[in-house]
């Protein structure tokens, strides 16, 4: 239990981060977005591995590329954020398939977590703490830019720079748990609890708690199934998660 330990800290950490992040990711009707951001950093994992560095580095080097392209993008175009995504999601792709191969790639694509190394765990509790609170500080500006960026404007706030620090804050959130759950299924962590959290709340504080609550228990009970039984993390998250939500139907508030 001893050895598994330092994963389940960091493991809650990483889920409480995504669990709040997916809470305001679901209201803003970015979903297939988070799904489709976190592949984008697979040619950033790929040079990890070529090279022989941190490939969390890697990652998130690539995600906030992404994310300021995105915002940058967006603002020239008009063209929808899941538009944007698509496009650098499809060349992400392409250029993670020319520059990548090897059994490293297929760890970080469904999440390793035997490979957490003493750094990874510091950067990861640092960066959930970090997220966490930039969410809390940037919630009551969020939720006004997402009701209204005219009434936003009128306060005096800049929606444009709140939506560039909501991008960079999901590409932190996607980089630090492609260790535990990998590239291709960090969206789902993202997403499933706060859809569960849907399912159950009657505001949006409650649902932003239960968001993080359900992304806990599912990466926690994950990670002692996947020890217990030797399989891999990722996959039982999800899993996991995903009955969770279709548990919570049931349970639906009106």
């Amino acid at each position: 239990m001893e050895l598994i330990l330092p994963i389940l800290i960091s493991g809650t950490a990483v889920a409480i981060a995504a669990g709040y992040l997916g809470s305001f990711v679901l209201l803003r009707r970015m979903a297939l977005v988070g799904d489709a951001l976190s592949h984008v950093a697979l040619p950033g994992i790929a040079l990890g591995i070529m090279f022989h560095f941190n490939i969390l580095i890697g990652s998130l080097t690539f995600l906030v590329l992404s994310v300021i392209i995105i915002w940058v993008v967006e603002h020239k175009t008009k063209l929808n954020v899941d538009t944007l995504v698509g496009v650098l999601f499809t060349l992400a792709l392409a250029i993670g398939a020319i520059l990548s191969s090897g059994e490293e790639l297929l760890d970080s694509l469904f999440g390793n977590i035997s490979k957490i190394t003493n750094a990874d765990f510091w950067i990861i509790i640092i960066s959930s703490v970090a997220i966490v609170l930039a969410l809390l500080i940037l919630t009551r500006k969020l939720l006004l830019n997402m009701i209204s960026k005219d009434i936003a404007l009128s306060l005096g706030m800049k929606p444009h720079v709140i939506e560039l620090l909501f991008l960079l804050i999901f590409a932190l959130t996607v980089a630090i748990g492609i260790k535990f759950i990998g590239a291709l299924l960090m969206g789902a962590l993202v997403i499933i609890p706060a859809a569960t959290a849907r399912n159950l709340a009657r505001n949006f504080k409650n649902y932003a708690v239960i968001s993080v609550f359900m992304g806990a228990i599912s990466v926690d009970f994950g990670i002692i199934i996947a020890s217990l039984y030797n399989l891999d993390a990722g996959p039982v998250i999800v899993i996991l998660a995903s009955a969770f939500f279709f548990l919570s139907i049931f349970f639906k508030k009106r």
